[in-house]
């Protein structure tokens, strides 16, 4: 199965530029409205309750004629009903149609149609709900699905909505119900009122596009131009010219929030990409330097017993000695190497509470005093407790007798102090404690790497290590940033 790249048709979507998806938005956000309006019916729904307010008043209009004609009519011929009008209100019922395109009809007290302006004449439609409630004394509505007619055009009278209201108003006369008036018509569809609204709008909507596409283009302009300078940034970025993020800034400037962010954090993420590729040549460079002389020296040791094997015993003991101890350093500078890139990745960020820590290393170092109280930090415990370590072994080897472990909390930082009474650092020295293979111990198997983990551990941890150092006082004090959890 090809991955969604493969697909030609969803690359072709996929790779719009930014002013044809402004573009598209805008002109969606232009559709909605209408979209809105014939999609949830409310237009529809709007000229309905138009049509039915026109059929109220006319045919209210229509019941006081059709009360006051038969009133006429009772004068000259008393207990007349409806009926008797009919002559006379056909030709007035067709001129209301002629004039309203609606129907119109009059039942008598029974619901029979006694009067119409179309069909149905004598017709029962007693039984209809807007007719049984117009007979109870109140005005009956109703409506009703009417089939689709013959296709017309928008520009027709004919009107092509789907259903026709149907109003009912009962006719009075002296207290008596006479009669109803019923009057029918069929709504203007919504993309018939739409046509009959276009010459009023058209301008309108001529003038909004025109704005839709300005604005387009201009916002496409201007965020674009940042997208440019910023893509061509992370290009030559990515060809290994890490100079040119210097070119950034023209980006970090952009009005738009997320361009500038993403500016900021390309930004960060070469700094910190310059900064590690200046690490590892550092880095190797240092390897390289402190594994040549063991390496040359093994080398050495082993051509000459390979060359003399006459040697005496003694001789060979000696030379397998001194290579055994360059192994021995080998070994120690590997694992310290290790634990050094571990301390550099610091994947771990669990609560650790630095106390407990404290109280264990007064088992493992017990010649030594351990007072005060830490806080609680986030990371790793493992490598926090190998700085600790190393920061015992230091004092121990180069300090004097006392040795003293200090737990110190701040209200943001917390951390320890490692206290030794020795002879002290002296300022060249001091400068350099913290720099890989860097030791004044190397005659005694010091690889120069403990403090240079402890530096990393620290970094790790968003914290830092710093000393303080005088004859008969040398202090080492690793900070942390605290988190908000109880004392130990």
């Amino acid at each position: 199965m090809g991955s969604a790249t493969d697909c030609p048709e969803r690359r072709r979507w996929s790779g719009l530029p930014v002013r044809s998806w402004l573009l598209l938005s805008h002109l969606g956000v232009l559709a909605l409205p209408i979209t809105a309006v014939l999609g949830t019916g409310a237009l529809g729904w709007h000229l309905q309750m138009d049509t039915r307010a026109d059929l109220i008043h006319q045919s209210a209009l229509l019941g006081l004629h059709v009360r006051d004609s038969l009133a006429v009519q009772r004068v000259t011929q008393p207990g007349a009903t409806v009926s008797a009008l009919e002559p006379r209100l056909s030709a007035t019922l067709a001129d209301a149609r002629a004039q309203t395109l609606a129907g119109f009809r009059v039942l008598d007290a029974d619901g029979i149609v006694r009067v119409t302006s179309g069909d149905g004449l004598g017709d029962d439609l007693s039984a209809e709900p807007e007719i049984a409630r117009a007979l109870a004394g109140q005005t009956g509505f109703h409506t009703r699905e009417r089939a689709r007619p013959e296709p017309q055009p928008l520009s027709s009278p004919s009107r092509r909505a789907r259903v026709r209201l149907f109003v009912a108003q009962p006719v009075e006369l002296d207290g008596e119900r006479v009669g109803v008036v019923l009057a029918m018509r069929t709504p203007v569809e919504e993309v018939q009122a739409l046509y009959r609204m276009a010459p009023r709008m058209i301008w309108g909507i001529v003038v909004i596009i025109v704005l839709t596409l300005a604005l387009t283009g201009w916002y496409g302009v201007r965020f674009s131009r940042s997208l440019r300078a910023l893509l061509g940034v992370t290009q030559r970025i990515s060809r290994g010219e890490t100079r040119a993020a210097s070119g950034l800034l023209d980006s970090a400037d952009s009005r738009v929030i997320e361009i500038r962010e993403l500016a900021d954090a390309i930004g960060s993420m070469t700094a910190r990409l310059q900064a590690r590729l200046g690490y590892i040549r550092e880095f190797a460079g240092n390897v390289s330097h402190e594994f040549k002389t063991p390496l040359s020296t093994l080398r050495g040791t082993v051509e000459l017993l390979h060359d003399e094997p006459d040697m005496a015993p003694t001789d060979r003991e000696m030379f397998l000695d001194n290579a055994i101890q360059d192994l021995d350093r080998m070994e120690r500078l590997v694992s310290g190497l290790l634990d050094l890139a571990h301390a550099e990745e610091a994947t771990a960020h669990a609560p650790v509470a630095l106390g407990a820590l404290l109280e264990s290393a007064s088992r493992r170092f017990p010649g030594a005093a351990v007072s005060g109280r830490c806080g609680r930090v986030r990371g790793d415990r493992r490598q926090l407790e190998l700085a600790l370590d190393n920061l015992m072994e230091n004092a121990a080897r180069h300090g004097g007798e006392r040795v003293r472990l200090v737990g110190w909390t701040a209200p943001t930082r917390t951390g320890f102090d490692v206290i030794d009474d020795g002879p002290g650092i002296s300022p060249a020295n001091r400068a350099q404690v913290f720099d890989r293979f860097f030791t004044t111990n190397r005659e005694s198997g010091g690889t120069g790497l403990g403090l240079a983990l402890v530096a990393a551990v620290c970094r790790a941890h968003g914290g830092e290590v710093s000393v303080e150092s005088a004859p008969g006082r040398t202090c080492f004090r690793l900070a942390l940033p605290r988190i908000a959890e109880p004392l130990r």
